[in-house]
């Protein structure tokens, strides 16, 4: 029991700092870029590369300053002074300076929620079947297992850098050389938007880390802690009958529901750009994905450990082989259910953001399609690609090491 106490601290450390981290990317504060020289052509300093935050305080603006007079500039472009003086280019707006804490963000709620997952198991097993729970995890070999799960993940991402490239070369630019700047962060500015795309991808990505970090990680605890606890009991029954409702109900049909009940008719709760209190936008959003997601992932577990019927079995007593030999076996096979859900999560938030208006991924992506601004949507994928199959190359590895089994 104290082996599934500390796993449980740890998941809940892990979590935790995952929503710190993600919050702390969220934060935004004004900004300002200075360019001064002399001549007829007032030039804006280089910008583009902040890390603007476009899609909750809107894009950076300008003023050029000369001889006691301002200017005001609708965009932010070469201005034509009257005659050659000493000018000064202001470019000033809102930045998010720890937008990067939202990568470490998003592979420390995998870790967690998976090292969760198992912490469950082990408790439950430990408080209904005392010391039988202890055994002997036959595994293979961890470096084996390490070689084949990495060697899978580089053909996944080969896979996308392939539709990159490809991507690259039907719109006339030079695929390699684009593709380099991808990896290197530098993707190029974005038709659009004006600024960096490698700064709007970063920007996005840091409140589609804070929606993902809340609702994944309260989804796999809290279902695997529910299901396994009441194996035996009636919550178990209760989630098997819950599979239905993520069966049925999609996200984004629940978010357009919650969408219109909560906020245009009984307007208790806002939806877009937060401005003000966060959480307050968050509620819809994780409504939305996580009453879903119980059901299916309940569905997964409850389904996976009484695939038979324990009644046949005759000699041991009904809990020994139902929290040793069948969640035993169970727990293996929800390794890729875990990671599978995390994909999927994050491909449900895409569409839920888009409805709601959250500052995330999904809201980048639908404004860079609808205007044509490939280089985002290309920028997105890559992203979006390189995370999923990381965080799944970094749960297989970490599973393997905490229960050897899935080595075999």
């Amino acid at each position: 029991m104290r082996v599934g106490l500390s796993l449980i601290l740890v998941s809940l450390v892990l979590i935790i700092s995952s929503i710190v981290l993600a919050f702390i990317s969220i934060q935004s504060t004004y900004f300002e870029v200075v360019g001064f020289s002399y001549g007829s052509v007032a030039v804006p300093p280089s910008y583009g590369s902040y890390p603007w935050a476009i899609l909750t305080h809107g894009e950076p603006k300008a003023e050029v300053y000369f001889n006691s007079t301002t200017i005001y500039l609708n965009k932010i472009e070469n201005y034509s002074l009257p005659y050659r003086t000493y000018y000064v280019y202001v470019v000033y707006g809102y930045v998010q300076p720890y937008a990067y804490l939202s990568i470490f963000s998003l592979f420390l709620v995998s870790v967690g929620s998976l090292i969760g997952f198992k912490a469950s198991v082990l408790y439950f097993q430990s408080l209904k079947i005392g010391d039988l729970v202890r055994g002997y995890a036959v595994g293979g070999s961890l470096r084996r297992y390490i070689l084949k799960r990495g060697s899978s993940s580089l053909i996944s991402l080969f896979l996308v850098f392939l539709v990159v490239y490809i991507l690259e070369f039907l719109h006339g630019r030079n695929a390699f050389l684009s593709l380099v700047h991808f990896l290197s962060f530098n993707a190029g500015v974005s038709g659009y938007f004006g600024v960096s795309v490698s700064s709007l991808i970063l920007t996005s990505l840091s409140y589609t880390s804070f929606l993902l970090s809340i609702t994944f990680g309260s989804t796999v605890y809290l279902t695997s802690f529910l299901s396994v606890y009441g194996l035996t009991g009636k919550i178990g029954r209760v989630l098997s009958y819950w599979k239905y409702v993520g069966t049925a109900l999609a996200s984004w049909v629940l978010a357009i529901v919650l969408l219109y009940v909560f906020h245009f008719f009984l307007h208790i709760f806002p939806y877009g750009s937060p401005s003000g209190n966060v959480f307050s936008y968050v509620v819809m959003p994780f409504l939305s994905l996580f009453f879903p997601f119980v059901g299916i992932y309940s569905n997964r577990l409850l389904k996976a450990v009484f695939k038979n019927d324990v009644y046949f079995m005759k000699g041991l007593d009904s809990k020994i082989i139902i929290y040793r030999h069948y969640l035993g076996n169970a727990s293996v096979l929800m390794l890729s259910s875990i990671s599978s859900a995390f994909m999927e999560m994050l491909v449900a938030e895409l569409l839920v953001e888009g409805i709601f208006g959250w500052p995330g991924f999904g809201e980048l992506l639908k404004i860079a399609v609808f205007n044509g601004d490939y280089k985002v949507v290309e920028g997105v994928m890559l992203t979006y690609s390189t995370i999923e199959v990381l965080s799944s190359f970094i749960t297989d590895v970490i599973y393997g090491i905490i229960d050897p089994r899935v080595t075999r």
